[in-house]
C-alpha cells in the first residue's frame, strides 16, 4: 500500500524532482499543498500547528529539516501521537568536515610544503631515482616537523550540532577531545560522543588544537583575544569556522609573530570580504580560506531531502 507525503509548503522543481527520485517505492508525494490525505509530512520553512493536524487527520509522522525557518507544534504533535524527526543539515556537517580539514593543514604544514615542492627544493642533494617498496626518497624537502591527529587532543569551544559532528569525525581519528560550554552535557552524552568536559581556560591549556564552535553574543566577542591566545599551549594550533568576530584578530597575528602559535586557519573573519590590505594575507602560518565551509546552499537542500527520505524509510 502507497503512503502518501505532504508538504506544507512550495518547493522549487529541482528540490520536488529530487525529492521524488529519493523517496522509496511504499511512498508517494502530494502535489505542493495537497496534504489531506498525507500520512508523513514534511517542514522546513512551513508551519505544522494544531490546525494543520486537524487537516490531516492520517498524519503519523512529521519530518522537519533542522536548518529551515520553520516551526513545529511538538506538544499537539504529541498529543495526537505523531512523532517529530528532526533532519540536520548537510551544510553543518560540511562546515565540521572543513573544521577537521583545517586541522589536517596544519598539522601537516600542507601549504609550506606543497609551495617547497613546487619550488624544487631538495635537502642533501639527493637525485630523483625510480621508487620501489623498500627504496624512495622520504621527505625530500627537508620538511623539520609535521604531525598526525591521531593522539592530540582537540578542544572544542562550542558542542552544537557543528561542534558535535567534529566530535564525532576526530573519534575516528583517534584524537582526544575535550569540550567547554555553559552548561555541561550529561554523563550520557558524553559518554556516546567520547568528549570530556573541561573549563574554558583548561582546555585551552591542555589543547594541542583549539577550535571554535560557539555564537556571537556580547559575551563571547573577541572571547579569543591576547589574554585566550596567551594561554594556549605553546606550538599549538588555531582554527575557526564559527564567526570572525569571536577573534581578537590582532592578538592572534601577535601570537603566530612570537612562535607562540604553530599555526592558525580561518574560514571566517571580522569583515568579509577580507579588506586586501588585511595584514592576516601575509601572516605566517595562517591558512585562510573565503568562508566555504558550508556547501552551498542549492546542494545542501536537495541533500536534506534526501536524508528526510531515508528517514521515512526507516518509518513502520
Amino acid at each position: 500500500m502507497t503512503r502518501v507525503l505532504g508538504l506544507v509548503e512550495e518547493l522549487p522543481d529541482d528540490q520536488l524532482a529530487a525529492l521524488r527520485e529519493s523517496l522509496s517505492r511504499e511512498w508517494a508525494l502530494a502535489d505542493n499543498g495537497a496534504v489531506a490525505d498525507a500520512e508523513a509530512l514534511l517542514v522546513r520553512d512551513g508551519t505544522v500547528d494544531a490546525a494543520t493536524l486537524e487537516r490531516t487527520p492520517g498524519v503519523r509522522t512529521v519530518v522537519r529539516i533542522e536548518l529551515g525557518s520553520g516551526t513545529v507544534d511538538e506538544a499537539a504533535c504529541a498529543a495526537r501521537g505523531v512523532t517529530v524527526t528532526a533532519v540536520p543539515s548537510p551544510s553543518l556537517y560540511s562546515v565540521a568536515e572543513h573544521a577537521v580539514m583545517s586541522m589536517l593543514v596544519l598539522l601537516k604544514r600542507l601549504p609550506r610544503i606543497a609551495e617547497e615542492l613546487r619550488a624544487g627544493v631538495v635537502a642533501g642533494g639527493v637525485e630523483p631515482a625510480v621508487t620501489t617498496q623498500e627504496s624512495y626518497a622520504f621527505n625530500w624537502t627537508g620538511l623539520d616537523r609535521w604531525e598526525a591527529l591521531y593522539g592530540k587532543t582537540v578542544g572544542l569551544v562550542g558542542i552544537g550540532q557543528i561542534g558535535r559532528h567534529v566530535a564525532r569525525i576526530l573519534r575516528a581519528f583517534g584524537a582526544r577531545v575535550l569540550y567547554t560550554k555553559p552548561t555541561p552535557l550529561s554523563a550520557a552524552e558524553e559518554a556516546q560522543l567520547a568528549v570530556s568536559y573541561a573549563p574554558f581556560e583548561e582546555l585551552l591549556a591542555r589543547s594541542h588544537i583549539v577550535s571554535l564552535h560557539n555564537r556571537v553574543k556580547p559575551e563571547t566577542e573577541r572571547m579569543m583575544d591576547e589574554r585566550a591566545f596567551g594561554l594556549m599551549r605553546p606550538g599549538s594550533f588555531f582554527v575557526n569556522t564559527a564567526r570572525g568576530r569571536l577573534v581578537d584578530e590582532e592578538a592572534l597575528l601577535g601570537a603566530l609573530a612570537r612562535g607562540h602559535l604553530a599555526g592558525a586557519a580561518l574560514d571566517v573573519f571580522w569583515m568579509e570580504p577580507l579588506p586586501a590590505d588585511s595584514p592576516l594575507l601575509e601572516a605566517p602560518g595562517l591558512v585562510l580560506t573565503p568562508h566555504t565551509g558550508g556547501i552551498p546552499i542549492a546542494e545542501s537542500r536537495i541533500l536534506e531531502l534526501g536524508e528526510a527520505a531515508r528517514t521515512l524509510a526507516t518509518e513502520t
